[in-house]
């Protein structure tokens, strides 16, 4: 059996091949792209398609797949971006990115509408904001009727790419608490968001269970596919959920943290209830009934690349890792990690990125050691945050480009107080996408059945104690409700005297 496992990311288009035992055979990548006009950001939803497509043969090229193999193709990635098709699945506009920014007035209008608490308690979001295609939708509804008008099926990217390889609209489940469309603690669409945003509810997607068989790949596709006994289409699911399956962080305490563009946290709820008061937002999860909690911050690496990059003169990161491993930093500058604004879990609208208690004798060094720790003390924030939700956190299991900073790793473990532990596995999404299509596929009788499967190396960073943490924690604490206000009332790490 073979697995192609297909990771639609905001950045990258991604494929990667695996045997029926979790083993990684290959792996190709290439740019997702993009066209951007202000606020708007777009992309070509036949071109991903086309990606995807050559990405498996060069999987299969590499790998010298078996073409008497029966083969799967089980898609992750990213959710929210919209795609909207006519009757034979063709794609009617540009897809929107939900990195598109356009529908910021209907989103407050959406607010106005149902309020915030509300729609929280229906979406699992925790505010409607651009990001969803739901305020998209509602700018369509206003700017291009037409469009919505003729559209026979509205669609989020990975539920496109399902639909032009099997011929059925289907979206998997854990994706659709990221439309503000679907009623979540229901499992159904909400008929009120669909009606304000002019959405024919026969034009959504048919919900499936996380790792569903949606069916077999369409004859033109499969004729464009390398050899195989046989093609079938799994659904996956959303990518931060496998990817906690890929490194055995699906579970109760233990908080999953991308290490990439965005610090994203997800966690399987013990005993969850809905709190209003909570800043997380809550998704179905990969077994039936489960409920995963989940926040995402955009200011994550990207601000070290910021710096790096756009204030440091391309700061390389040997000699950056090289020069944070010899200095003492108790004196360094804070760094206030808000460069997009709101990030949870304060959501304040008004923060921005600052430099703090900054001096003549700092240097980029010393700067770069702020912004990482800034980020550091951001994950912090989020973990009080899923503490005071009662949720018991007992590790962090973080993957993604930032993990080849073992300083940054280890940074991150102290200010937290918690072990961080890093899989060696660096395709993780797409590992757990396999998992679920072996399970599908009978090779393993449920997520929990892996032990046959091999276990990726990981490096665990315990926690080291140290006054001066605790004390610059509190200062960016002081420092950042004293700009902005509205600041989080601070709780302690395990183990910091409580």
């Amino acid at each position: 059996m073979l697995v192609y496992a297909v990771d639609l990311g905001t950045t990258n288009l991604k494929v990667v091949l695996f045997d029926e035992h979790a083993r990684q055979l290959a792996a190709t990548t290439a740019p997702m792209r993009y066209r951007r006009d202000g606020a708007i950001v777009e992309f070509d939803a036949d071109a991903v398609l086309a990606a995807v497509l050559e990405l498996i043969r060069s999987c299969a090229a590499a790998a010298d797949a078996a073409p008497d193999a029966a083969a799967h193709i089980v898609l992750t990635g990213q959710a929210e971006s919209l795609v909207l098709a006519d009757a034979e699945g063709r794609a009617l506009a540009p897809g929107i990115s939900w990195m598109d920014e356009r529908s910021a007035a209907e989103a407050a209008e959406i607010t106005e509408r149902f309020g915030a608490t509300e729609a929280f308690a229906v979406t699992g979001e925790t505010e409607a904001v651009p990001t969803w295609p739901a305020t998209k939708l509602r700018w369509l509804r206003a700017h291009r009727p037409e469009i919505l008008a003729a559209a026979h099926h509205v669609l989020m990217i990975k539920d496109y790419i399902l639909l032009r390889l099997t011929g059925r609209a289907v979206g998997e489940e854990t994706t659709r608490g990221f439309t503000y469309l679907y009623d979540v603690p229901g499992r159904r669409y909400w008929p009120e968001m669909l009606e304000f945003c002019g959405v024919r509810p026969e034009t959504l997607p048919e919900v499936v269970p996380a790792g569903t068989i949606v069916g077999p790949v369409v004859p033109d596709v499969a004729a464009t596919l390398p050899p195989a006994e046989s093609y079938v289409v799994n659904a996956g699911a959303l990518d931060h959920f496998c990817a906690m399956l890929g490194t055995s962080s699906y579970g109760p305490g233990a908080v999953s943290a991308s290490a990439g563009t965005v610090l994203a946290l997800s966690l399987v709820a013990a005993d969850w209830t809905f709190d209003p008061a909570s800043v997380l937002s809550f998704h179905p999860g990969l077994r039936p009934g489960e409920t995963v909690l989940f926040s995402c911050a955009d200011s994550g690496g990207v601000a070290l690349e910021w710096f790096r990059e756009g204030i440091a003169g391309g700061l390389s990161y040997d000699l950056l890792e090289r020069e944070l491993q010899e200095r003492d930093h108790r004196d360094a500058p804070l760094f206030l990690p808000y460069l997009t604004g709101v990030n949870p879990p304060d959501f304040n609208a008004d923060a921005r990125g600052a430099f703090v208690d900054l001096q003549l004798r700092h240097d980029r060094i010393d700067l770069a050691y702020a912004v990482m720790e800034g980020v550091a003390h951001l994950l912090r924030r989020n973990i009080d945050a899923i503490r005071d939700a009662g949720e018991p956190v007992r590790e962090i299991v973080t993957a993604g480009g930032g993990t080849a900073s073992r300083f940054w790793n280890q940074l991150k473990a102290d200010v937290c107080g918690i072990d961080v532990r890093v899989p060696a596995e660096q395709e993780a999404a797409c590992r757990g996408a396999a998992i679920l299509a072996l399970v599908a596929a009978g090779e393993l009788s449920s997520i929990d059945d892996t032990a046959r499967l091999p276990v990726p190396d990981a490096h665990v960073y315990h926690p080291r104690t140290a006054p001066t943490t605790h004390a610059r924690y509190d200062r960016f604490d002081d420092a950042l409700s004293r700009l902005y206000g509205g600041a989080r009332t601070q709780t302690h790490p395990e183990g910091e005297g409580r």
